[in-house]
C-alpha cells in the first residue's frame, strides 16, 4: 500500500511539475491555419427583372493567421486569406442552360479583434469584428452568356477590384492541454463600396436589359486551429 501510494504521489508531482513547465513555455503569440466554405451573390437590395433570379455561389477559403492575445479575453488577429466567390444569375423561363456562374477568386488581408467569453474550464463563445482589404483577380470587363444557344447574358463592369470591407463572426471553441486553440465560426464580410457592375440583358434579341451590382459581401463557415509559438521552442526540461 505504501508502494502504491508514493507511486501516484510521484505520478501527481511529475503530471504537476510538467504542466507547470507546459504553461510557462507559452507564449501570448500563436501561428493559426483556417479553411471552410462561404456564400455570395449580388446585392440583395436589387432589383430583378420579372423570370430572373440571384442564387448563391458556394465557394471555398483558407489561409494564415497570426494572433496575439492582450489578456486571457482579447486578441489582436491579422493574417492572409485565398478565397472564391462570386455569383449566380438564373432566367426562370428556360429550360436549359438556364443559368450563368461566376467564380471570382482573391486574396483578402485582415486585421481585427476577437473576443472569448469561457464558459467552463476549456470551451469559449467567441466574437470576431475589424476591418479587411480584398483584391480580386483573375477577371476583367467580361461579358458571359448562358450556353451556346446565348438566351441571356451578362456584361460585367469592374469597378474596383481592391476595396476594404468589414467582417463580424461568432462561434464556439476550446482549449487544448498543449495551450493551443481551436474554434467552428460563422463571419460575415461586408464590402464598403462595389466590387462590380452588371448589366443582364435577355428576351428577344437579347433587347430587355437591367442592372445588378455585386459587391463582394459573403458568410463563411470555418474551423481554424492555434499553434502556440511555445510549442514550437525546444524544452530545456530533461528527467533522469
Amino acid at each position: 500500500m505504501k508502494k502504491l501510494l508514493l507511486s501516484i504521489t510521484t505520478f501527481c508531482v511529475f503530471g504537476i511539475t510538467f504542466a507547470q513547465n507546459s504553461n510557462e513555455r507559452l507564449t501570448p503569440w500563436s501561428l493559426g491555419i483556417t479553411g471552410g466554405i462561404n456564400f455570395s451573390k449580388t446585392f440583395s437590395g436589387d432589383t430583378l427583372a420579372q423570370n430572373f433570379s440571384s442564387r448563391n455561389k458556394t465557394g471555398v477559403n483558407i489561409g494564415g493567421l497570426v494572433s496575439y492575445d492582450i489578456n486571457d479575453n482579447i486578441s489582436i488577429n491579422s493574417g492572409l486569406s485565398l478565397i472564391t466567390k462570386g455569383y449566380r444569375i438564373y432566367n426562370d423561363s428556360l429550360k436549359t442552360n438556364a443559368k450563368i456562374s461566376r467564380s471570382i477568386p482573391g486574396i483578402v488581408v485582415p486585421l481585427g479583434l476577437t473576443f472569448r467569453q469561457q464558459f467552463n474550464a476549456s470551451r469559449f463563445i467567441v466574437e470576431k469584428v475589424g476591418v479587411a482589404v480584398n483584391y480580386s483577380f483573375g477577371y476583367g470587363d467580361d461579358t458571359l452568356y448562358n450556353g451556346s444557344n446565348k438566351r441571356f447574358r451578362i456584361t460585367e463592369n469592374r469597378i474596383s477590384p481592391i476595396y476594404p470591407i468589414y467582417y463580424l463572426g461568432i462561434g464556439l471553441g476550446g482549449n487544448t492541454a498543449k495551450g493551443n486553440r481551436y474554434e467552428f465560426g460563422l463571419t460575415y464580410q461586408q464590402p464598403f463600396g462595389r466590387e462590380m457592375e452588371l448589366t443582364v440583358a435577355g428576351g428577344e434579341f437579347l433587347n430587355k436589359k437591367f442592372m445588378l451590382n455585386y459587391r463582394g459581401g459573403n458568410l463563411q463557415a470555418t474551423f481554424t486551429y492555434h499553434f502556440n509559438f511555445g510549442n514550437f521552442k525546444k524544452s530545456d526540461e530533461y528527467f533522469y
